[in-house]
């Protein structure tokens, strides 16, 4: 009989083995998650940090030429100033952290069936869930909600990066028994993608806050987050938890499983939802990734 991953390892332990293989966290990444977590931050401010990174330039001035942006016989955008100023400070920030999180994704080796544009993908529709649903609810810092979704599945590049074929056999296991891969990764006590997330997390230095999305966004039941006081931070993990069922539901990109779930009424209702308003919600959703893809799937 198999042992499980509890008695060989721990956590700690599988983070110290990968400390050689994991994916370094591209040099803009961490400056720019702390600039999007301040309302204060400008398109001044992203004009700095981008123009050090040439991928982000370069997709920021592909994205200002396309013919949505350019007005008729308006000379091609070569600057990134003006890149930024023709596309907006909304869509400057977007297109950084996506060119950012999938420049990650793409230095990581995937197992066949689960490539890193589809999991991108799902984390792109989670992030624009996350920005319709703070918009509902009045969430102060959409741009943080936004980030906390792109990245709240990042402990999968973890577990890809230990050993993609034991996730491959994860995801034929998860999708032969029809079940969420999370709730597989706890009958099974196998390494548990969100828990690794948080452990890299704090193992690239990231904000907190970050950290503890990425830690509980499964988990429903707010007095099941054993280290969360906030009601602020329970209410952010709250729009990332909901974002990530509405986007299986809608099938948006793949994260391992075709699984969908739906939130107890009790948690619709503490978002002032009905079964019927919810409908509406996804459909805004769809809307707002079919408006965005366009722009964000040349990158």
């Amino acid at each position: 009989m198999k042992k499980s991953i509890k008695e060989d390892l721990t956590y700690e332990t599988v983070i110290n083995c990968l400390k050689e293989k994991l994916p370094s966290l591209p040099q803009i990444l961490e400056e720019l998650v702390k600039k999007l977590s301040d309302p204060n931050s400008n398109l001044d401010h992203i004009e700095e940090l981008v123009e050090i990174d040439q991928a982000i330039t370069a997709q920021m001035l592909k994205v200002s030429n396309k013919l949505e942006f350019l007005d008729p016989g308006e000379p091609r955008i070569v600057t990134i100033h003006d890149a930024l100023h023709k596309i907006g400070f909304e869509n400057a920030k977007k297109i950084a952290l996506n060119v950012s999180v999938l420049k990650l994704m793409k230095i990581t080796k995937f197992p066949r069936d689960f490539c890193c544009e589809h999991l991108w993908q799902h984390s792109l529709g989670v992030a624009i869930g996350c920005s319709v649903i703070s918009e509902l609810v009045g969430y102060e810092n959409p741009d943080q909600a936004y980030t906390c979704g792109l990245v709240h599945d990042i402990g999968k590049l973890a577990k890809v990066s230990f050993s993609y074929r034991s996730f491959a056999k994860e995801i034929a296991s998860a999708s032969r028994k029809n079940i969420d891969l999370h709730d597989l990764e706890i009958k099974r006590n196998l390494l548990r993608h969100d828990q690794l997330g948080f452990l890299m997390m704090k193992f690239w230095d990231m904000p907190k806050d970050l950290g503890f999305v990425v830690k509980w966004h499964h988990e429903e039941e707010r007095s099941n987050r054993s280290d969360i006081e906030s009601s602020e931070l329970n209410q952010l993990i709250d729009i990332v938890y909901f974002s990530n069922l509405i986007i299986n539901k809608l099938g948006i990109g793949y994260s391992g499983h075709s699984i969908s779930k739906s939130p107890s009424d009790k948690f619709l209702r503490s978002f002032g939802l009905t079964s019927e308003s919810m409908e509406e919600l996804e459909t805004e959703i769809q809307e707002k990734y079919d408006q965005n893809c366009p722009m964000l799937l040349i990158l």
